[in-house]
């Protein structure tokens, strides 16, 4: 009877391990996400926030970032290319898979990551010509040496947080839908520009906005809907990283070459 109850045991463990480690239509395997060694478990924020000094193959010079404490990262380096190369670092590493799943959407690819569901999406967006639109768009950007200058060296920059993730590190929706992130390219900056264009500008609230001021009248309606500055002061800290620390408190982050390690 034993070695019966141990052959079960044996076929079930088996069949889900086989269960967990296949998708199952349009929902991945799950068998990777629960993986005590490269699933969700993995993606736990640390604790403990500690400065930091990267030798990064990239920057031409060294580059601080001051992370203040709410998180957001201040750049403070020699020359536009360390500038753009540490923003794109900065953005993947807090903003991967936003990035990526907003030019899989302009360049009507949605499709390739969940399935038949978005295949009317990716079809819209290619009717509207999203993908020809961020072609058109990386050549002026390119034909400019100073906006060139700064493309390829965010480019680097994304490319230098993807290359040093192991499937481990993986931020955890690319876990949940169980695939890896792709190289960045120029194309994807024109495409995620795109995708942030047809966001903020591809829809209109005339209609819904006159219903309302004839519904609640122009006071109601100003107070619901105020008319913010077109223009406002920007704040500007001051240009030094130790001045800067002294009334924002956070970590510095430093970005070194590695041949100057």
């Amino acid at each position: 009877m034993r070695y019966i109850k141990a052959i079960v045991v044996s076929i079930l463990t088996v069949l889900l391990i086989w269960g967990l480690n296949r998708p199952w239509g349009s929902i991945p395997a799950f068998g990777p996400l629960l993986s005590p060694f490269v699933g969700f478990w993995q993606n736990a924020e640390s604790a403990n926030v500690s400065d930091e000094e990267l030798a990064i193959q990239g920057t031409q010079a060294p580059v601080t970032v001051l992370i203040d404490d709410k998180g957001v990262p201040h750049v403070f380096a020699q020359n536009d290319h360390d500038l753009f190369f540490a923003q794109g670092y900065l953005t993947a590493r807090d903003r991967l898979w936003q990035m990526e799943f907003q030019t899989h959407a302009a360049a009507g690819r949605v499709s390739e990551l969940v399935g038949d569901r978005a295949l009317e999406l990716d079809r819209y967006n290619r009717h509207m010509g999203m993908g020809y639109g961020a072609e058109q768009t990386l050549k002026g950007m390119q034909a400019d040496p100073a906006s060139k200058v700064a493309l390829e060296a965010y480019t680097a920059g994304v490319n230098a947080w993807i290359d040093q993730l192991s499937p481990a590190k993986y931020p955890i929706e690319y876990k949940l839908l169980g695939y890896a992130p792709e190289s960045w390219t120029p194309l994807k900056c024109a495409l995620l520009l795109k995708q942030m264009t047809s966001t903020l500008a591809s829809g209109a609230d005339d209609l819904l906005m006159t219903n309302i001021l004839r519904k609640y009248g122009s006071i109601v309606t100003a107070d619901l809907f105020p008319d913010y500055p077109t223009l406002e002061d920007p704040i500007i800290p001051p240009v030094l990283p130790g001045i800067l620390n002294q009334y924002l408190p956070g970590h510095p982050l430093r970005m070194i070459p590695p041949s100057t390690t």
